[in-house]
């Protein structure tokens, strides 16, 4: 097996390039899923009792009808169904993805990365749960500026701010010798 031999600059662009192609491969599997189009009834359930509970902590009350929460606002009563996208599962699949796509990094390394799927499925129950409590307390017109907006926008810095602090404290130096060879 031969080495190429490659300056520091070069270096760091071929670390990029693996990179790009391997989140692009891993990219895959979220069409998938999409293709495949799964309930997540069960987590959408945990996410719905998770949320509410963290909502009530708050002081919103709602009645429960399946995935669907009913919920008394300062404009009337709403209804706010948790659906499958409702339950992060992008978010995790997508911070895997960042997680696999990172070359030279041992397997140990990455299991430890793993912890970070729990801190988005928090942030995420956080995200509904403060939705929940907006709607309720500033009405419904709220509900689409923080809903598609903050939230969608949120959560996808804190998929880059978990894996990059997993990148930074855990990974650690890449070792680039590994795949820079034929």
């Amino acid at each position: 097996m031969r080495k190429f031999r490659l300056n520091e600059q070069q270096r760091k662009l071929w670390v990029v390039l693996v990179f790009l192609v391997r989140i692009i491969l891993l990219s895959l599997p979220l069409y998938l899923i999409l293709w495949a189009n799964p309930s997540f009834d069960s987590l959408r359930y945990a996410v719905r009792d998770n949320a509410l509970f963290a909502a009530n902590a708050a002081g919103v009350e709602a009645d429960v009808d399946e995935f669907v929460l009913n919920l008394n606002t300062v404009d009337g009563p709403v209804s706010i169904d948790i659906a499958a996208d409702c339950t992060g599962w992008k978010s995790a699949v997508a911070y895997l993805a960042l997680l696999l796509a990172v070359p030279g990094v041992s397997n140990r390394k990455r299991l430890i990365g793993l912890i970070g799927i729990p801190v988005l499925y928090a942030v995420n129950v956080a995200r509904i749960a403060f939705l929940l409590w907006a709607v309720v307390n500033m009405g419904f017109g709220y509900f689409q500026v923080f809903h598609e907006y903050l939230w969608k926008l949120g959560l996808s810095f804190a998929v880059l701010i978990v894996w990059y602090a997993w990148l930074t404290k855990i990974a650690g130096k890449i070792k680039t010798e590994k795949f820079i060879s034929y």
